[in-house]
């Protein structure tokens, strides 16, 4: 099995505000006390991941940033079984996917002062959900 490449390059992030305009223009939406996850579909072979973490949520920026940090990983995660399940290593295995979309994730405050790993239980499910909506919306 080759290994799973986790980067983060600029071709997963969403860069310029015509990208976000995009996703925030009749998005499929997933939200929780913890983020407001908004999709769309995108043209391009892999998934985009935009993130809007405001002062509001933390006055300190060790606090937005290690929230950056847990969002991005998380995305790097499923992104990656995402890849390995369309190449059939994982034999079917639904979870974890994420299409060819373009994501942006905007955290609330309780994010501040939850565990790293509330937060990837919290994103993991959002995933799957807003998968499932991305395939309703798309029939």
């Amino acid at each position: 099995m080759e290994p799973v490449d986790f980067d983060f390059p600029r071709s997963a992030r969403l860069l310029h505000p015509s990208d976000f305009s995009r996703v925030f223009r009749r998005p499929a939406v997933s939200s929780d006390r913890y983020f407001k996850v908004l999709a769309r579909y995108n043209s391009g072979r892999r998934s985009r991941l935009g993130m809007a973490v405001s002062r509001q949520v933390d006055k300190r920026a060790a606090v937005r940033n290690r929230i950056k940090r847990v969002i991005r990983e998380s995305f790097r995660r499923h992104a990656a079984e995402g890849l390995r399940d369309a190449q059939g290593s994982l034999q079917g295995k639904e979870s974890g996917r994420i299409p060819a979309v373009d994501l942006v994730v905007l955290p609330r405050r309780p994010c501040a002062t939850t565990s790293n790993e509330e937060l990837f239980r919290s994103l993991a499910v959002h995933w799957s959900r807003l998968e499932q909506r991305l395939k309703e919306k798309n029939t």
